[in-house]
């Protein structure tokens, strides 16, 4: 095939690589074993596990924290865009379009809903760019344009988790990493977190999401992973392993939330 000098080939979408990783803490405690994964531009891939599994270690590699915490890469490769992730600052990996909303709500209670949202794009320089990006996010989320002025710590659990969805959505991300955003809220609230979810992902943004709760995760997922001692030990599409009888007996249970056998919930505007 042939291309002319003019012709202008649009550039692939990024997706995220995770190759053979393991990663230790403390020079002893294996964390990780061997893990490989893939989230592909635009997509939502669930990653699954009980306590200890190694869901948060595998977050913190590939949004540069896992320093913080003692933790180091024994061996294999995070790339984003065919470009390593590995051994880069936090800021470097949220500026390649990498962004994480901790597990546990974490927004600055003090400030106000909007003064919140401005802390998101506060790496951004131009004024009009973050301006309609807030106002995205007023749209996205109606019930937060009502609390635009309160204080943060104020909020319901679940207008604090959708705050900070929105937050990092203002940093304008490729890939956002939600780190067991159903925690401690109500059914009700965690269909309207799945609900966000699909939402983000119809608007373009990949998703890897962590999870506990494996009804709601492999309802809004496309393909999922499950964790288990540090190794990948289930994958699959969705779909399947929602009707697995060994996933339904091993790792769904008895779960709250969204029926395991009902139909991604369908995409609205979150208000509360």
């Amino acid at each position: 095939m042939t291309i002319d000098a003019g012709s202008h080939v649009a550039e692939p979408e990024p997706s995220l690589e995770i190759r053979d990783l393991s990663v230790r803490y403390g020079g002893a405690v294996h964390a990780l074993r061997g893990v490989s994964l893939r989230v592909p531009a635009r997509g939502v891939v669930a990653v699954l596990g009980s306590n200890g599994a190694g869901k948060t270690t595998l977050l913190r590699a590939v949004s540069g924290t896992l320093p913080m915490h003692r933790g180091r890469v024994d061996g294999g490769e995070v790339t984003f865009g065919g470009r390593s992730l590995l051994r880069r600052d936090p800021a470097d990996v949220v500026a390649a379009g990498v962004v994480q909303v901790p597990e546990g709500r974490r927004v600055f209670g003090r400030l106000t809903v909007d003064e919140n949202l401005r802390a998101g794009a506060i790496g951004a320089r131009d004024r009009r760019a973050r301006a309609a990006a807030r106002d995205r996010m007023y749209e996205t989320f109606p019930r937060l344009a009502q609390l635009r002025g309160q204080r943060a710590r104020l909020l319901s659990g679940g207008e604090q988790q959708m705050l900070a969805i929105a937050r990092a959505l203002m940093a304008g991300p490729t890939l956002l990493l939600l780190d067991e955003p159903s925690l401690g809220l109500a059914p009700r609230i965690v269909e309207q977190v799945a609900e966000v979810v699909g939402q983000v992902s119809a608007q373009g943004t990949a998703v890897m999401l962590v999870e506990q709760n494996a009804a709601m995760a492999l309802a809004v997922s496309e393909h999922a992973y499950v964790l288990d001692l540090g190794r990948v030990a289930v994958e699959g599409p969705s779909a399947e392993l929602s009707t697995s009888d060994e996933m339904r007996k091993l790792y769904l249970g008895e779960t709250s939330g969204i029926d395991s056998s009902a139909a991604a919930p369908k995409l609205a505007r979150w208000s509360g």
